[in-house]
Formats: structure tokens, C-alpha cells, sequence
């Protein structure tokens, strides 16, 4: 998810309650919801390409309480260096390391949701997950994230009962609009691959993604061990298949050669789902199905179509090699 989304569900648990537990507990929300995402900076000083390491090792179990005490860390110091005004909540380590690993592991799991996948169990498994369910940025989140916050802070300020309970309420919601999402995706995808059987084919992966916006229509995607397709799912009109298929072409030969030969192509395949190999241009290219022409769908709107980048998620095969 976009880090205004992290930031408004960290926001949102210490609004729950939890900012009460310790001093910077509401801030050690907020930063423990964005903390998985500082491995933005490790392709600055490993040699790693940031597709294959975003999502992996900050965002796994493994990382989850280091990101969590690395935060409680910094708020320990800020606390030395500026001390707590008479009255105030005290700073207390253990209840504020509690509350924020909480919030780090919100992290992951609203990444979970997206498309993009998220490695668990990264460095010891590369197995990506993804429960294929909201759009990277949501502006449902947005609304219910917000007004929960809200509207918890303005009950504070009048010195109301029961601070956290609309923040509460506004957890629960959106529970209930993320199980929803998750249902639907599932549903659309059991679909998906029941037509394709029908049809004489085995499908090896189907992936439901929402587009933006329109967070109850789903783009599809489907391929076999040989060939890819893509279609449609909507309420009212179901599944709609698009006739043409296509083949995954990953036996190119300049493919191949470029696997062997190119990190950057090897670190796309790492985290890559359904690789494909397409002609852009009469240039070879890999890039995912789930991100090849996404932005084509009719949901969204020309002016994001316009100034979307149309290379996203695409290396050319054609170029130099890297080591």
C-alpha cells in the first residue's frame, strides 16, 4: 500500500487506544506502520536490485520485530534527549516495543492484500503471497481511516467517554470491507479457472487484481504452462474472457541469454509471478502479466492513463549485459 495509507492505519490503532500505553506510543504507531518499507535504501549500499528486496526480508516475520525494536530504539533516544514534561506518560520500553510491533505487522498485511505480494518468509523462502484483494492505493481506506481518526481526536477534545470507540468502529469496517475484497478476488478466481477448464484448459495461475477506483470490478489474469490470457469479473455480468491468448515465450532465446547473462532480469524473475516476454516496439521485453497494460482498464481514468509511465514493470532484453 501507499505509505499515506500505512501511516493512517498506524494513526488509527493509537487512536484505538493504544497511544495510551507509553510516551511516543501514538508516534511509535505511526513509524512502526511505515518501517517495513526503509529497505528502500538497502539497494543504496547491497548489491541488490530494490524489485527483488522490496517486500522481502523488513517486511517477513523474521524482520517484523527487529523493524519493531529498531523504532522503540529511536523513540528511547528522543525520549533521553528530550525530556517528559511533569504529568505526562511515562516511556515505557516494554508496553511501547508491544504497540509497535503491532503496527509493523499491520504493514505487511495491507501489502499482503495488493497484487505486488509480500515474502514471508523472506530470506529463508522465496515464495511470494498475495491475497490479490485492493488496489495499492484505496480510496475506501482513505475515508474510513480517516474519519476514524477523526473523529476519536474530536471526542477527545471534548473531553468525551470512550475515546477509541470510533476509531474501534472503524477498524471493524474496515475488516469487514478487507474479508469482503478478499472474498470477492477468491470467488472471481475459482471462476476463472473453472471456464478455463470447461474450455480445455489447465490454467497454472489465476490472479484477480482490482483496478483503481472501482474496487468491485477485477481484472483477470490467467496462464498455462505454455500460454497467458487476461478478462474481466463484475457484479451483474460475471466473467468475461478475452478470446485471445498468447504464449509466455519464455523459451525466447533472447531470453534466455539475457537470464544467464543480466541481474536485473534474474531479480525481476525473483519477484515475478507470471513473467511473460512481449514485443513493445518491435523490442523484446519481459515484464508480469499482472502489470503489463493494467492501466488499460476501462475504470480508469484517461488522465491517470496518460500519465502513468508505460514502461512499468518492463526490461528490455535487447540491452547490455550486467553482471
Amino acid at each position: 500500500m501507499d505509505n499515506l495509507t500505512h501511516s493512517l492505519a498506524g494513526a488509527l490503532l493509537g487512536q484505538m487506544g493504544l497511544k495510551r500505553a507509553s510516551r511516543f506510543a501514538l508516534a511509535g504507531c505511526i513509524l512502526g506502520a511505515n518501517a517495513p518499507d526503509i529497505d528502500f535504501i538497502v539497494p543504496f549500499f547491497l548489491p541488490v536490485d530494490y524489485i527483488a528486496f522490496h517486500r522481502g526480508p523488513t517486511h517477513a516475520l523474521f524482520g517484523l520485530p527487529v523493524m519493531a525494536a529498531g523504532t522503540v530504539a529511536l523513540l528511547w533516544l528522543v525520549d533521553r534527549l528530550k525530556p517528559a514534561k511533569p504529568g505526562t506518560t511515562p516511556f515505557r520500553a516494554w508496553p511501547l516495543f508491544l504497540v509497535t510491533l503491532l503496527a509493523v505487522i499491520s504493514h505487511p498485511f495491507l501489502d499482503w492484500l495488493t497484487t505486488y505480494a509480500v515474502a514471508f518468509f523472506a530470506p529463508l523462502g522465496d515464495r511470494w503471497y498475495s491475497a490479490n484483494a485492493i488496489f495499492i492505493i484505496d480510496w475506501v481506506y482513505w475515508i474510513i481511516l480517516g474519519l476514524g481518526i477523526w473523529l476519536s481526536v474530536r471526542r477527545g477534545k471534548r473531553g468525551g467517554a470512550h475515546t477509541g470507540r470510533p476509531a474501534q468502529i472503524a477498524g471493524g469496517i474496515l475488516l469487514l470491507y478487507i474479508a469482503a475484497n478478499v472474498a470477492w478476488s477468491a470467488h472471481a478466481e475459482r471462476t476463472l479457472a473453472a471456464a478455463l477448464r470447461q474450455r480445455g484448459i489447465q490454467p497454472r495461475l489465476a490472479v484477480a487484481s482490482p483496478p483503481p477506483f472501482a474496487f468491485w470490478n477485477r481484472t483477470m489474469a490467467w496462464r498455462s504452462d505454455s500460454i497467458w490470457g487476461s478478462g474481466n469479473f463484475a457484479p451483474g455480468t460475471g466473467l468475461s474472457l478475452n478470446p485471445e491468448t498468447r504464449p509466455l515465450n519464455l523459451d525466447d532465446t533472447r531470453f534466455l541469454r539475457a537470464r544467464a547473462t543480466s541481474r536485473q532480469v534474474r531479480s525481476f524473475l525473483y519477484w515475478s509471478r507470471m513473467p511473460i516476454v512481449v514485443e513493445v516496439a518491435g523490442r523484446p521485453v519481459l515484464t508480469d502479466q499482472r502489470y503489463y497494460r493494467a492501466l488499460d482498464d476501462k475504470s480508469v481514468p484517461a488522465a491517470i492513463r496518460r500519465r502513468a509511465p508505460s514502461a512499468s514493470f518492463q526490461i528490455p532484453l535487447d540491452l547490455p549485459s550486467e553482471p
